[in-house]
């Protein structure tokens, strides 16, 4: 299959992804034999797993002299995500990631691993999480009406005010803003973003844009 032929699989049926009967030629951990060749293209891609890689926030707001998990609060399990280790087991990620159909108005997801199907509903998932329901999109608070940017502030600089507590006073237009002028607490929040999630995600990126 073309890389194009793959992409229109994100429109495609339930019934069609998961068929009421398995094709035999599809073994037993998958339904179609689409999603078979998917997955083994995957392990003879030989794509190596990122390691997850955790940080000790409370060693480091020993050094900085301030709880510096306060400020990964915001987010429900933000502050474990960076700090707890996980464990993964690699052909079940690689079958979920073939096999998960997600419904149009995101009310569940569908999936299967080592043969055994698995729903997960919207509403569940909001329970595990501690979550409230919203009509409100993440997307839309950070970017309104338009498409994702690849850069943060869209590659604009943030303005003085916006960023003037991050930096060591005297702070104002035209005052350098590299890593050095960050205030210490700044210094650490800027280190742990680039040793956790940002650079897994965005390569060498800071707090403040890619550099």
């Amino acid at each position: 299959m073309s890389a194009r032929e793959i992409q229109q699989l994100r429109f495609i049926l339930y019934p069609t992804w998961f068929p009421a009967a398995r094709d035999p030629r599809a073994g037993a951990r998958f339904y179609t034999v689409v999603q078979k060749d998917i997955y083994e293209a995957l392990v003879r891609s030989q794509s190596q797993f990122r390691e997850h890689r955790v940080i000790d926030l409370e060693i480091l707001g020993n050094v900085v002299g301030v709880d510096i998990r306060q400020y990964f609060t915001y987010l429900h399990g933000l502050l474990e995500l960076l700090a707890l280790p996980g464990t993964y087991c690699e052909q079940w990620v690689r079958e979920f990631y073939v096999l998960v159909w997600v419904s149009p108005d995101h009310s569940y997801i569908h999936y299967a691993l080592v043969g055994t199907d698995y729903r997960v509903t919207a509403q569940r998932a909001r329970e595990v999480l501690g979550l409230r329901a919203s009509p409100t999109r993440i997307h839309q608070l950070c970017y309104g009406n338009f498409e994702p940017l690849r850069r943060p502030h869209g590659g604009e600089i943030p303005p003085v005010d916006f960023v003037a507590p991050c930096f060591r006073p005297p702070f104002g237009e035209g005052s350098s803003r590299t890593v050095g002028d960050l205030t210490r607490p700044a210094r650490f929040l800027d280190f742990v973003l680039r040793k956790t999630l940002v650079d897994a995600v965005f390569g060498h990126v800071s707090m403040f844009g890619k550099v």
